[in-house]
């Protein structure tokens, strides 16, 4: 009796993973998908995770993806929820790609992707998406505009502060190693910049303990977090790029990474160790700050989420060049996109910001500069 009742236990779990495949275990990558060096002509950028599918075929092995296999690729492969990927993927090919056709550059700006009159930045476009205190990459400024290349300096800081916390780059890890970029952005570069926006590089630390930890484990291990930042350590101790990959026998996440997940944990990193939003205004420690804050009345999951929404709404008119694509298509792009998500879930739609939206921090800066 106990033996046949264990079956139709078993079964039902069976039918169920069937069923509903995001919520099982899944061996990536599969043999569609193989490793593969990219050539000298494909477009790597500062995101591994994106590097790492394109050196897969996840999404286009040339490093020009669009909208929807973005999408795709982010559930398929890390089994991000649906959610999360159309935010992530709303924001990247609003700010950095073309909206008539959906295509981005993963990495440098490419005449595969059209503008109007000019050619879209791609992700290596500073202070859209991607932004200074970056786990690995340089800083624009410190490093004449070059904010994608891995720098194994900076890895290698990120190994030592794992090394604090078991050899693990859990939650706790990232917390630390992200406050001390900030210190080092704010001590070292005059040029620093770290608006409301930043909140986004939260999230992506938090994918090296969420989304690339073997799902058989879920440990954010070396073996792990150096395959997919494509680090290699030579035999003096420093760090070298090499081709970013799935690791061996890797399983994807159990279960969907959503947006109330990622909420939850960048509220965790965040609050681990506060980092007021602002820039510095031409040297090193000239810090002001940015009158948009997360005070303690947006320190929840709707709080963060609708701070998010907002700021991403804010950058528009600020950095969008009106050479590539009108602001306010733009705009509609992304109310279009990401309303349902917002509004409907979380009760920030976008009409609410109408009088409430933050003075782009670049502005702030530029007057004070000029005022000297």
């Amino acid at each position: 009796m106990m033996i046949s009742s264990f079956l139709v236990v078993f079964f039902f779990l069976l039918n169920q993973c069937s069923s509903y495949p995001q919520f099982a275990l899944k061996l990536q990558p599969d043999a569609l998908h193989p490793f593969q060096e990219p050539g000298p002509f494909d477009i790597r950028g500062p995101c591994p995770g994106l590097n790492t599918a394109a050196n897969h075929g996840y999404i286009s092995r040339n490093g020009i993806t669009t909208f929807a296999e973005l999408v795709q690729m982010q559930q398929e492969l890390y089994n991000v929820g649906l959610d999360l990927a159309l935010l992530l993927a709303t924001i990247g090919v609003a700010l950095d790609g073309d909206i008539i056709t959906g295509k981005l550059s993963i990495g440098k700006e490419s005449t595969a992707v059209p503008g109007l009159l000019r050619t879209p930045g791609g992700l290596n476009a500073h202070n859209k998406f991607e932004g200074d205190t970056s786990l690995t990459r340089n800083d624009y400024y410190l490093a004449n505009g070059d904010n994608f290349k891995f720098n194994g300096t900076l890895y290698g800081m990120m190994f030592a502060e794992a090394q604090n916390n078991g050899g693990l780059y859990n939650w706790k890890t990232m917390a630390d190693y992200r406050y001390k970029r900030y210190q080092q952005s704010l001590a070292e570069n005059g040029q620093f910049l770290f608006p409301p926006q930043a909140i986004l590089l939260y999230g992506a630390a938090t994918f090296l303990y969420e989304l690339f930890p073997n799902g058989t484990d879920k440990l954010p291990t070396e073996t792990v977090i150096s395959s997919f930042f494509g680090a290699k350590q030579t035999e003096n101790g420093k760090w070298e790029a090499v081709s970013e990959k799935i690791p061996s026998n890797w399983y994807r996440r159990e279960t969907p990474f959503t947006l109330v997940d990622i909420a939850i944990q960048v509220l965790k990193l965040y609050l681990e160790h506060i980092a007021l939003f602002g820039g510095n205004t031409g040297r090193p420690n000239s810090f002001i700050l940015d009158p948009f804050q997360l005070t303690l009345d947006k320190q929840n999951i709707n709080g963060i989420l609708c701070l998010l929404y907002q700021t991403v709404l804010s950058v528009v008119p600020s950095q969008v060049e009106t050479l590539i694509t009108s602001p306010v298509a733009i705009l509609n792009f992304l109310i279009a996109k990401l309303d349902p998500i917002f509004g409907v879930q979380f009760g920030c739609p976008s009409t609410s910001f109408d009088q409430a939206v933050p003075t782009p921090l670049e502005n702030i800066v530029k007057k004070t500069i000029l005022r000297r």
